[in-house]
């Protein structure tokens, strides 16, 4: 393993995403399905590498780069991230927090559920921790499923990313387009408020091709480049601590005997430089957009590996177990909408649930999406609270990502009965005080919208451009 070996790796991959784009441009049916490039990048990376047709000649260190990357995504989440007290506090806060973290911590709680009470009776020796694979994949995404899969790797088994990543996809592919499916349903029952059919889209949302008219800058400059390279800054921000996150997590290996994941580290070292910055002054130099891009490019690269790296042989081991969880997935999502997502908004309800739907299925990205087919001008803010909400709830999620291996794995017996039943408590309490606290009002009358209402009402606007070329 050399740097020449990496650079053809990486470089690989980049081919595979450029192939993914092109793709998506060009054949209407990725358009319609809005598969995300980088998916169909790691699915040929999967058919075309060493566990596919061996066209490709990746290195066997391919499935490492997802460990590697993952700790890059979490160290760039706290940098140059400061809400205002006024958004932390906003009435529609706390019905976005219950809804956005009780779905993710009852996946957690069904999944374990299934698993130690269900599927154990039919496939013995099942490891406890498959019950993680749905919340793992389906709100965690591929990202999760790199840090819960090394995290078990460094307890002992070696499955857990295969299956993260296989639940992943599953999740991403089925959310997108059952998303769209529910856009279509709602729209036919009137709970849509901007826009009456996601047929509406803009060409540059199906193409992923943003026409030179509609080009916006994504970054900004907060350093002259006559002195340095604003993207290399950022970089710094980001790789510095990524590199004390893995140092600590070795170091506290032989202090404490179970090896932190890196990226928990990462992230704690992220938090650290972003209170630096913010008390010397210095985060006015921060450019979100920056961050978000290296954490984004990031996320690309590491689905690639993830999904290229796949090992068939364990996705067939356990398709039964993966069906059932996949299926429970999407159903524990559709019922969470309906209980707690109608009711856990006072306007734009749907609109804001569709970025909820596509994160509990996926990642914030494809909730982002969704949300812009029924909300192309965003005004639901939905993205803004769901952001918040997922800054929030950080430690939370953090710790299901961390706290149950450990748990299950010291605690052979009594652990995954701890970790499914706590998961419910915590469901439960958090229902109490969102209730409580008129977070989420189960008796509210459901907002709906006639189809004249909504054509005069702020329409989601196409330009003739995009409707001569749509036609």
């Amino acid at each position: 393993m050399t740097l020449w070996t990496v650079l053809t790796d990486v470089s690989m991959m980049a081919g595979l995403l450029l192939l993914g784009q092109l793709l998506r441009a060009k054949l209407k049916i990725f358009q319609k399905l809005l598969i995300p490039p980088a998916l169909i990048a790691g699915i040929f990376a999967l058919v075309l590498g060493p566990n596919g047709w061996g066209i490709l000649p990746f290195s066997k260190s391919l499935s490492t780069y997802a460990s590697v990357l993952i700790v890059i995504v979490f160290a760039a989440m706290p940098i140059g991230d400061k809400p205002s007290k006024e958004a932390k506090s906003g009435p529609a806060i706390g019905g976005m927090f219950f809804n956005i973290t009780g779905v993710a911590v009852l996946q957690y709680a069904v999944g374990m559920f299934l698993t130690v009470y269900v599927l154990d009776l039919f496939f013995k020796n099942l490891n406890p921790g498959f019950g993680l694979m749905m919340a793992t994949g389906f709100y965690g995404g591929h990202g999760t499923a790199a840090a819960v899969g090394q995290t078990y790797e460094s307890l002992g088994w070696d499955e857990a990313s295969a299956l993260g990543y296989t639940t992943a996809t599953v999740g991403l592919v089925g959310g997108i387009i059952s998303g769209v499916a529910i856009i279509n349903w709602g729209a036919r029952k009137g709970y849509t408020h901007y826009v009456t059919s996601p047929k509406d889209l803009p060409l540059s949302m199906k193409t992923g091709l943003v026409q030179p008219m509609d080009q916006q800058a994504s970054t900004k400059a907060t350093i002259s480049t006559i002195c340095m390279d604003p993207m290399a800054f950022h970089l710094g921000l980001v790789l510095v601590p990524s590199l004390f996150g893995y140092m600590l997590s070795k170091a506290l290996i032989p202090v404490i005997g179970v090896e932190i994941p890196a990226f928990c580290t990462a992230l704690l070292f992220g938090f650290i430089v972003n209170a630096v910055m913010n008390k010397t002054h210095s985060d006015k130099y921060i450019d979100r957009g920056s961050i978000s891009r290296i954490s984004g490019t990031s996320t690309d690269f590491l689905m690639v590996s993830g999904i290229g790296s796949l090992q068939l042989g364990i996705v067939v081991k356990y398709a039964v177990p993966l069906i059932v969880v996949c299926a429970a997935g999407f159903l524990t999502n559709w019922l969470w909408f309906h209980i707690v997502g109608k009711h856990s908004s006072p306007k734009d309800w749907f609109e804001r649930n569709m970025m909820v739907w596509g994160h509990a299925c996926g990642v914030a990205a494809t909730g982002v999406m969704l949300q812009r087919i029924c909300d192309p001008e965003l005004k639901s803010r939905g993205i803004e609270d769901s952001g918040i909400s997922d800054l929030i709830n950080r430690p939370i999620i953090v710790g299901l990502q961390v706290i149950p291996p450990v748990l299950m794995t010291t605690m052979a017996a009594a652990g995954p009965h701890i970790v499914t039943w706590v998961c419910f408590a915590i469901v439960a309490v958090m229902g109490i005080v969102a209730y409580a606290c008129k977070w989420w009002n189960p008796k509210s009358k459901v907002q709906t919208y006639s189809q004249s209402d909504v054509g005069k009402v702020e329409k989601m606007p196409i330009s003739r451009n995009d409707q001569g070329k749509a036609a």
